[in-house]
């Protein structure tokens, strides 16, 4: 059964032609923070709240970006059927929304 509550984003870092370039993340956002280290698969939950993700490592130095969410087919599916009322509640739970499945923090070059 799919968990339409949660996204579940990979989070990669990259410099120069070098993938996968391990870092230090922290997503901030929704009242919540977590860190981890680079690739990881994080779940957060669905909202309308923009994810803050900032990595830090040796070849990377500091990259961040800003994750927004997007409308699902769920929520395009509510609004053809069920009008405005389905697509409200989808976007007042969250579960109307997802975050993008992957996020790549890519600088042109690399520290070393």
């Amino acid at each position: 059964m799919p968990d339409n509550r949660h996204s579940h984003i990979l989070v990669t870092t990259s410099c120069g032609p070098v993938e996968n370039v391990g870092a230090r993340c922290t997503l901030v956002g929704a009242g919540s923070s977590t860190s981890f280290d680079t690739p990881a698969e994080v779940r957060v939950p669905n909202s309308w709240n923009l994810l803050s993700l900032e990595c830090r490592g040796e070849m990377l130095g500091t990259a961040s970006t800003v994750i927004m969410p997007k409308p699902n087919l769920g929520l395009v599916g509510n609004l053809l059927v069920g009008g405005a009322p389905g697509a409200v509640v989808d976007t007042a739970t969250g579960r109307g929304l997802n975050y993008d499945r992957q996020v790549n923090l890519h600088r042109s070059q690399c520290f070393r």
